[in-house]
């Protein structure tokens, strides 16, 4: 399988998220794609088959400073694209001992708390949250383009559950159970399951009282990947589904950090030192300052955009007023209406999938809030790789149409491409985005 196939996969499920999710799942709607109802049946016939992940997160606790400290920075950066989880455990392996057992009354006052992510050839960043007493581990997509968090149970004995770590909550002495199941259609999936309670881990943070979904059946190629377990929503609380508080705001109202952002450094395959930051932002990772832009609303994480320009061809995407863009790191690519996605492709699109003259092509621009983001042909050109052998083999445009319809749409939609270039900060204080460009010039330990 190519690079290309897998990115397929992804974007299959951004695609699900963010269009036919945000219509069936994040609204509060009963309508056929969402069944909320007291649970009935017991459960006690299914086959608990915990698969607990012994392993804890890489986690990196930031000393308190300024707002925008240089901070004592423990790098992530590794160079080889094969590396694991267990070259972030040997990088960090000396703050990881001293938080893996800390109690939480030690961090009631944690300035920041950083997350390695594991690149996924550029198509996802995995990281590794935890749940229950004691925590059992799980790799999750951090998604700004939902709200609600969900990992697959041991009760599920499915072959696609198997492929996945599972949450045995069985084993957790915190554990709550709600008492709600849960049925959600996506656009070629199906999951079932029911609302749980537990401590919920965010590196040496413990979120208490945290409900989430626990998911029975998945249903669907969509959800045949073994690269995680579920996902983390990061929006805001207007997005969550069953009106369950969202992780970070449950971390605002118990106060863990003194700053309320997060932020996200993603590497450039086969680069491995991604991060996601929880509290200021880390200046080893991003270079110069940061341009705001306040959301539009408290939904989306979304921002007014104001044109699209191709090299110096301005395209009047956004004539009659601002369009809508949403930050989404749940996204691999660019997304916008066909129509206007279509001009830019005419424009940006290599005769053959040969990647010798990439350099030939001109620089898209995304005028957001009246600021130039500039993303130049190997930012947005994307390198399909040979599954054994790693070998660049094609390039296209990482930009795709997708129209999501009223009344959530129309939407253009920055994903993780875009992110990749503009180390972006999501400030929940001052409800902005903050962009600076990203430095890929951090060095290893």
């Amino acid at each position: 399988m190519q690079q290309s196939k897998i990115l397929c996969v992804f974007v299959l499920i951004i695609i699900i998220i963010v269009a036919c999710d945000a219509v069936q799942y994040k609204h509060h709607s009963r309508n056929k794609a969402l069944k909320l109802q007291n649970r009935s049946q017991s459960r006690s016939k299914l086959k608990q088959q915990a698969q607990q992940n012994a392993s804890p997160p890489t986690i990196l606790p930031i000393s308190p400073s300024a707002d925008l400290p240089t901070s004592h920075t423990i790098r992530l950066k590794a160079s080889s694209g094969h590396l694991h989880h267990s070259r972030f455990h040997e990088l960090l392996v000396k703050v990881q001992n001293s938080t893996q057992s800390t109690t939480q009354e030690e961090h009631d006052d944690v300035h920041a708390v950083a997350i390695a992510l594991y690149n996924m050839r550029n198509t996802q960043y995995i990281g590794k949250i935890g749940i229950g007493t004691p925590p059992q581990f799980f790799d999750v997509i951090f998604d700004t383009g939902s709200s609600n968090l969900w990992v697959t149970s041991s009760l599920c004995n499915t072959g696609t559950c198997r492929m996945h770590n599972t949450y045995d909550h069985s084993s957790s002495s915190s554990y709550k159970e709600v008492g709600y199941d849960i049925e959600v259609k996506f656009g070629t999936g199906l999951i079932k399951g029911f609302i749980a309670s537990d401590v919920f881990s965010l590196g040496p943070l413990k979120v208490h009282n945290q409900r989430f979904g626990e998911i029975t059946q998945l249903i669907g190629s969509v959800f045949q990947t073994s690269h995680f377990s579920g996902i983390l929503g990061l929006g805001f609380p207007t997005l969550s589904a069953f009106d369950i508080v969202p992780v970070f705001d449950n971390v605002i109202a118990q106060s863990l950090l003194t700053h309320d952002m997060f932020s996200f450094f993603f590497s450039r395959y086969p680069d491995q030192d991604s991060a996601i930051f929880f509290g200021p932002p880390n200046p080893d990772y991003y270079i110069g300052n940061f341009t705001f832009i306040d959301v539009m609303k408290r939904f989306y994480w979304q921002v007014p955009l104001t044109d699209v320009n191709v090299e110096n061809d301005q395209l009047g995407v956004c004539q009659d007023s601002p369009c809508q863009v949403v930050l989404d790191t749940g996204t691999s690519l660019i997304t916008g209406p066909r129509v206007d996605v279509m001009r830019i492709l005419d424009k940006v699109s290599l005769s053959l999938s040969s990647c010798d003259d990439i350099s030939q092509l001109p620089p898209v621009t995304f005028v957001i809030g009246g600021h130039p983001f500039v993303l130049e042909p190997q930012d947005y050109m994307l390198r399909s790789r040979d599954a054994i052998t790693d070998q660049i083999i094609s390039c296209k445009p990482g930009i795709m149409p997708l129209d999501v319809p009223p009344p959530r749409g129309p939407l253009w939609i920055l994903g993780d491409l875009f992110m990749r270039k503009y180390y972006t900060l999501f400030d929940r204080q001052k409800d902005r985005i903050g962009f600076a460009l990203a430095n890929h010039e951090t060095k290893p330990l």
